[in-house]
């Protein structure tokens, strides 16, 4: 069975739990069954928090949209993209202008890595945001590891001297 089989399964465990204790509290308090009719609309809003799937997983993902990463977060859409413009979350765009959201760029809490805004930055001076998440994921000679594994390995200042080196040959 494979790892992402045994996350499903666990998951399903967790949620089957969640949901059970949700509607035994939703009984006690009185909420009436009407507020459960559209069961469609709530497993929707249960999975939207979950990674997305897109073509460019392999290479950089797996990713978050907006309205997952929007409920993950607990903040707004323009929220997002305030923190997006300001440098302080990665996204890349799809083809069709959807945005996504790179989920090794979070801890589990839901923070940036330290250290990964710095380099980041300064990747983003020399390209676009897709060739920047493909050298953050990409296997580097120098580091032994991805951009992203050395960075939550606390091996950030090595990964910023690569980032700058590739960036000014970018820039070039």
């Amino acid at each position: 069975m494979s790892s992402l089989d045994d996350k499903e399964r666990e998951l399903m465990d967790v949620l089957r739990n969640r949901v059970h204790h949700a509607f035994m509290a939703a009984r006690k308090g009185g909420v009436p069954h009407s507020a459960f009719d559209d069961a469609e609309a709530l497993a929707e809003a249960m999975i939207a928090a979950l990674p997305s799937s897109h073509v460019f997983d392999r290479l950089v993902g797996p990713f978050y949209d907006t309205a997952g990463l929007v409920r993950w977060l607990g903040t707004s859409r323009q929220a997002i993209a305030k923190r997006v413009h300001a440098g302080s979350l990665i996204a890349c765009q799809l083809e069709d202008r959807q945005w996504v959201y790179p989920v090794w760029q979070f801890t589990s809490s839901g923070a940036l890595h330290p250290g990964l805004n710095d380099v980041w930055k300064v990747l983003r001076a020399g390209a676009d945001p897709w060739t920047c998440a493909v050298w953050m994921c990409a296997e580097n000679e120098q580091l032994g590891e991805t951009a992203v594994e050395a960075i939550r390995a606390g091996r950030t200042s090595a990964v910023l001297e690569l980032a700058h080196v590739d960036a000014a040959r970018w820039g070039a």
